[in-house]
């Protein structure tokens, strides 16, 4: 059975159906709302000029995916000084991330981890983090990011590797 391909002829349709993944990757990526908020319109504003590009066989999500990258990667160096935002961790998506049934001082604790990793994740080169990012938080598989890095398969593998064991070493240090 194929698997029917999402409607991508209209910026609005992909639009809909991608902003949320698309705004949560430039958050990951950038540490900071006002430049996640940047990013994700610099990179609409690009899939807008491109739109041409999308292959109707390809997973447009990929290559929007790769829009934002490319955007964040000519971008970064103006952003030198990233500092994660801890308002990305406030009560309103708390719940959304632990469940409703936590006790108060396990929520503390465990809020209070993914601050750190999340600030270790943010610590790491790009090379590292992005893989880390895509993997772990967006659920790419190896071949999806392989592809939306333009990497080999085995180079991604290496680096979610070589990533896990650095915020192994920072998480370690930091507890």
């Amino acid at each position: 059975m194929l698997k029917e391909l999402p409607d991508v002829s209209s910026l609005e349709s992909l639009y809909k159906m991608y902003k949320n993944q698309i705004y949560t990757l430039c958050v990951r990526l950038t540490g900071s709302k006002t430049h996640a908020d940047d990013l994700f319109g610099d990179t609409w504003i690009k899939v807008a000029e491109k739109m041409n590009n999308i292959k109707k066989e390809k997973n447009p999500m990929n290559w929007i995916y790769t829009v934002c990258l490319n955007i964040y990667r000519k971008s970064a160096p103006k952003w030198k000084e990233i500092d994660v935002s801890d308002d990305f961790f406030n009560d309103d998506n708390t719940t959304e991330i632990f469940g409703k049934d936590s006790n108060t001082e396990e929520l503390i604790i465990e809020k209070e981890t993914m601050m750190q990793l999340q600030k270790a994740v943010s610590k790491l080169n790009d090379k590292y983090r992005i893989p880390i990012i895509l993997f772990y938080f967006r659920s790419f598989s190896y071949k999806e990011i392989a592809e939306i890095m333009k990497l080999p398969m085995s180079t991604v593998k290496f680096r979610l590797n070589y990533a896990k064991e650095l915020l192994k070493k920072e998480m370690e240090v930091s507890l």
